[in-house]
């Protein structure tokens, strides 16, 4: 499970909504409240766990309507089982006892945790195992008894071995990441796939809006005037030395300094105005970006012993430190040359996603896509806007959240209402695109799949339900009051998502998934035997149905 994954920023504006239900006026101890010394017993450990529950949880409701779930009826008969058991790891204690009660302490935990809908929930529960000081940890998870015996899945690395082959010669190839080009067999088809959503983080080119262009008056900047009244430069008492040192430096500083003003420095700024309006990634760009690079690591190394050679002596040795030191903050801090390298490797290596899928992607290029998000287990929020994005044409309601509003069990805010926007490079107009998902496409797998079918019968999914774990996640909880990622105490440990989630038809599809247009049964063992050690005789019956419904349009 991947984390975090999506929350969508305009949710922060919704500070204003009424309540569905009033708090009631009791104290509340805020969940990172608690300490060790309020978990004393079972009793106060499954308390504690039942009221931030209770306080967090976003799903009642529903498990509630549609599971039977009574939270309340929860506490009153689990507490007495807790409260039955009286030992808690004290040096009193018999080591016996104490295991049997950890034992059963697991097993209600297990009875009350596996009902809950939310696929990504986890807590982790630490109890005594000993009456040393011996404490175990078990993770407990939402939706348990789902996972068990769970259909086989496309596991990204046993597509790779299989599909690699399949694509047209220059395709997208990263062994652990990616796998993307046109198929041999039907050249006016696309494929794309990629094992988790970060693509932002491993693809995407992220340039300042300058470089090697520091303000003036910048204190970091080393000039001409400081190294000729420097005082340690003063004290080497050899005036040929002092010379010959002080004109050596001001040759090191003055090929520093002209490098930013190079031709290669110029033209690769003029092609950076042209990225930034434009995403487009140009050979010229490229050999431009190569050659400053290369001119960049060529610059003489002002901090190395041996670029002073016999000028480096005990008198001198103090300026030449002095001027190292200098020339480190002129360098790093004044033209901050490690940004452009850093920028410069950055496009060097990330420019062939661009070349070969962003920017074919946007300028029409592509005309139907396979899009492969089987066992994509999800990732980071922002490739909803960086990949996500690209594929919609409209405006479209995609789905509803909803989230806390306040600490009673339902406390909910109303549902509101999330949309597809289109991206400013993203295609120019609708294609058939296929989904392919299994049981592994999880979270933003399982957004972007209902993003894209938010924009019309051209975008069709084949293959399995989703995993069904929608619920959404936040990297900073504290601007909701549903949900918690944390320890409670040293005992608890939430990962507990944030908001409720249903899709466009008003369904709560959590722990169900999102179901397929075309279904395919999921892949046999021996058909996964198959795919692990004679890939390419793996017959992948979803690709198949993609390749001959997308054919068809």
């Amino acid at each position: 499970m991947k984390i975090p994954f999506w929350v969508l920023s305009f949710f922060l504006l919704m500070t204003s909504l009424g309540s569905c239900v009033k708090d009631d006026e009791l104290s509340i101890t805020e969940p990172t409240r608690y300490t060790n010394a309020d978990v004393k017993s079972y009793a106060d450990l499954f308390k504690i766990f039942w009221t931030v529950m209770d306080q967090r949880y976003a799903y009642f409701y529903e498990q509630k309507k549609t599971g039977g779930m009574d939270w309340n009826a929860v506490y009153h008969e689990y507490y007495p089982k807790f409260a039955a058991l009286k030992t808690f790891g004290r040096s009193t204690e018999n080591d016996g006892d104490i295991d049997a009660d950890q034992k059963k302490a697991q097993k209600y935990f297990e009875e009350i945790i596996n009902p809950i809908m939310d696929v990504h929930f986890y807590v982790k529960i630490s109890m005594p195992v000993s009456n040393n000081g011996i404490i175990g940890t078990y993770t407990f998870e939402g939706n348990a008894r789902k996972k068990v015996g769970a259909a086989n899945k496309y596991y990204f690395d046993l597509k790779y071995n299989y599909m690699k082959d399949k694509l047209a010669e220059g395709s997208l190839l990263s062994e652990s990441e990616l796998l993307a080009g046109n198929l041999k067999s039907n050249p006016d088809i696309y494929y794309f796939s990629f094992a988790e959503f970060s693509l932002a983080k491993n693809w995407k080119i992220n340039l300042k809006d300058r470089y090697l262009s520091p303000d003036p008056g910048n204190s970091s900047l080393l000039t001409v005037a400081d190294i000729e009244k420097s005082t340690k430069l003063n004290e080497i008492k050899d005036v040929n030395l002092r010379t010959k040192v002080k004109n050596f430096t001001i040759g090191i500083l003055n090929q520093w300094n002209a490098f930013p003003a190079s031709d290669e420095v110029k033209t690769f700024k003029d092609q950076l105005a042209i990225f930034k309006t434009s995403e487009i990634i140009s050979d010229a760009f490229i050999e431009t970006t190569k050659k400053a690079l290369t001119k960049s690591k060529n610059l003489i190394a002002y901090n190395k012993e041996k670029t002073y050679g016999d000028l480096l002596t005990n008198e001198s040795g103090a300026y030449i430190e002095w001027f190292v030191g200098k020339m480190n903050n002129h360098v790093n801090y004044g033209y901050v040359f490690p940004h452009f390298q850093n920028s410069a490797m950055e496009i060097i290596s990330r420019a062939p996603f661009y070349k070969k899928f962003l920017n074919p992607l946007h300028k029409g290029d592509f005309k139907k896509i396979i899009i492969d998000l089987r066992s994509n287990g999800g990732g980071m929020l922002i490739d909803a806007r960086f990949f996500s994005d690209r594929f919609i044409t409209q405006n479209k309601i995609w789905g509803y959240q909803r989230t806390k509003e306040g600490n009673g069990q339902f406390n909910y805010t109303p549902w509101v209402p999330t949309y597809a926007n289109p991206h400013q490079f993203g295609i120019p107009s609708n294609i058939p695109i296929a989904i392919l998902t299994d049981k592994g496409s999880v979270s933003m797998a399982e957004i972007t799949t209902m993003m894209l079918k938010s924009q019309g019968n051209q975008v069709v999914s084949i293959g399995d339900y989703t995993a069904g774990g929608t619920a959404g996640l936040s990297s900073d909880l504290d601007e909701f009051n549903g949900g918690i990622i944390d320890k409670v105490t040293g005992y608890l440990q939430f990962y507990m998502p944030l908001m409720a989630f249903k899709n466009a038809d008003g369904q709560v599809i959590e722990g169900i998934g999102v179901k397929p247009d075309i279904y395919v049964t999921p892949p046999t063992d021996a058909e996964i035997n198959t795919m692990k050690n004679s890939p390419s005789a793996f017959i992948d019956r979803v690709m198949n149905e993609a390749i001959k419904y997308i054919s068809s349009k």
